[in-house]
């Protein structure tokens, strides 16, 4: 059914965008063989996620917003949405730890939700770590991550690139160490937090201890740098954060920082860390784990000296860029960094100037984001107060940078009707790669999660690419699970069903790229 997109981004391995990432010159007189090993190599990850976040000054709501975009790769993804239930825990009980998998069914374990219990022989799956379970659990509605809960902590993600991997301790991988995903991490989290600020505390304490691991590391002979690490947003009624987190040293443990965002400011991520400088002597507003500069100090990757007395840059001390290789020559690293560079940033300027025009207009599109680009964006910026309305974060999901240069439903590769998908390769003789838009037609589904307390948060779903699709709402404590067909077994992202609901948004997405 579905047209390929196409990119040759660093953490996916399809993409949309009409105009070129690089500059127009950054591929000139480069070989089509060249072009193609650069999409080889960096044609790697599985998912390639977009965040964007809103603090409460912002947010028309009064509440801080948190959206998500949840861009697949060539794996299929498990669409159900399940709603987890408040549970009660015997004294002594353990919470598992599992490595959730992409397809259908991402898990079974009905300890977790009667949404999670096995049916027609499937087998449960297979813990891979337990920690000590608390005596009450919150419900709240779950998909790959968790999503938010009764409380209104809401969560969004994005995974990134960065200097260490880590890989999950299971059974076919004895060369894996680590028993935390962001998976888990997410859901515990929205399980045991009415706050934002335990949230990330929560998950930085479990993944040091249990050891931290990203879904698409890769393995050790072909390790996947520009997918190991993750992102995430998380807001409750008050307050924003961004946490970074990945894998520490020898494969094992955790490095994680997070900052609190400023309840005027907007958030973008696109699959990098945002982190920046960071005041180690304000917990208020940066929390970290144990040792944070230490591994950085080691590898040489980072030196007090290189920054003020008691600030760390994290981004430009963990976040990853190509690098020479055996077989890589300068001017390879060179347009790999590119493609890296502009698939994260294009997205970040983007973001930024359609919620605060003003501080957009400050931003060059052509800066890109690398660890050690000269005056990086920001990870946020200032937007004026209630600006940002549930409306208009779901209009920005659905965008391919209308109006703007890099406007993918223009020029020839758009066709007759303004098409903004793209097919698997660059065409021959095209100097560059194609832009990786915010709407994306590999997207398996998007949210906009509006992060108010006392049981009044809403959690705005969209299935299927965000161009096409319809938001409806689920309240954040509701007492029930959603209809059957957001949840069924009948049906699933390689099975086609009547009765499952993401494949008749899918179908509409289908057919407008076929008419």
């Amino acid at each position: 059914f579905s047209p390929s997109e196409a990119t040759v981004p660093p953490y996916t391995t399809r993409s949309l965008r009409p105009t070129c990432a690089l500059p127009a010159n950054a591929m000139r007189g480069t070989s089509a063989p060249m072009m193609l090993a650069v999409a080889a190599a960096l044609a790697l990850g599985v998912r390639a996620c977009t965040i964007v976040a809103v603090g409460r000054d912002a947010s028309s709501t009064g509440h801080p917003i948190v959206c998500h975009t949840d861009d697949s790769g060539p794996d299929t993804s498990d669409i159900r949405l399940v709603r987890v239930p408040r549970k009660q825990w015997p004294s002594g009980s353990t919470r598992k730890l599992y490595h959730w998998v992409d397809g259908y069914p991402r898990i079974v374990a009905p300890e977790l939700s009667p949404g999670y219990a096995p049916v027609e022989g499937q087998k449960l799956s297979e813990a891979i770590g337990e920690i000590p379970q608390v005596p009450e659990t919150y419900a709240y509605w779950d998909m790959d991550y968790g999503v938010v809960n009764e409380w209104g902590v809401a969560i969004g993600e994005s995974t990134c690139s960065a200097k260490t991997v880590g890989f999950p301790a299971t059974a076919d991988r004895p060369w894996g160490y680590c028993r935390a995903g962001i998976e888990d991490l997410s859901k515990i989290a929205l399980e045991r937090c009415k706050t934002a600020r335990c949230a990330v505390d929560t998950m930085g304490s479990i993944a040091v201890k249990m050891g931290f691991y990203s879904a698409d590391s890769g393995v050790p002979t072909n390790p996947g740098y520009s997918d190991s690490s993750e992102a995430l947003a998380v807001a409750d009624g008050e307050e924003l954060w961004v946490f970074n987190i990945m894998t520490g040293k020898n494969n094992a443990s955790a490095i994680w920082a997070a900052q609190r965002i400023p309840p005027n400011h907007v958030v973008a991520v696109g699959n990098s860390f945002t982190i920046r400088k960071m005041n180690l002597s304000d917990p208020e507003n940066f929390r970290y784990s144990p040792g944070v500069t230490d591994l950085a100090e080691e590898m040489g990757w980072w030196s007090p000296k290189d920054d003020e007395p008691g600030v760390f840059d994290f981004m430009r001390a963990y976040g990853w860029a190509p690098e020479p290789g055996p077989g890589k020559s300068a001017e390879q690293v060179r347009l790999d960094s590119e493609v890296v560079s502009f698939y994260s940033s294009r997205r970040m300027w983007r973001i930024f100037s359609l919620l605060s025009p003003d501080e957009g207009a400050k931003l060059d599109p052509n800066r890109g984001n690398l660890p050690k680009t000269k005056n990086p964006y920001p990870g946020s910026v200032p937007a004026p107060r209630g600006s940002v309305t549930p409306r208009k974060l779901m209009d920005l999901l659905r965008d391919h940078y209308e109006g703007t240069p890099y406007d993918l439903t223009v020029g020839m590769a758009a066709g007759p009707f303004g098409n903004p998908n793209r097919g698997p390769v660059t065409p021959r003789g095209i100097n560059g790669v194609w832009e990786r838009a915010i709407s994306m037609h590999r997207t398996s589904w998007s949210q906009i999660v509006e992060a108010s307390p006392d049981g009044r948060g809403v959690f705005w779903l969209g299935y299927d690419s965000p161009h096409g699709t319809a938001y409806l709402p689920f309240f954040a404590a509701a007492g029930a699970p959603a209809p059957e067909s957001f949840h069924s077994h009948e049906g699933y992202m390689s099975k086609f069903s009547p009765k499952c609901a993401w494949w008749a948004f899918n179908l509409i997405n289908q057919y407008t790229d076929i008419n």
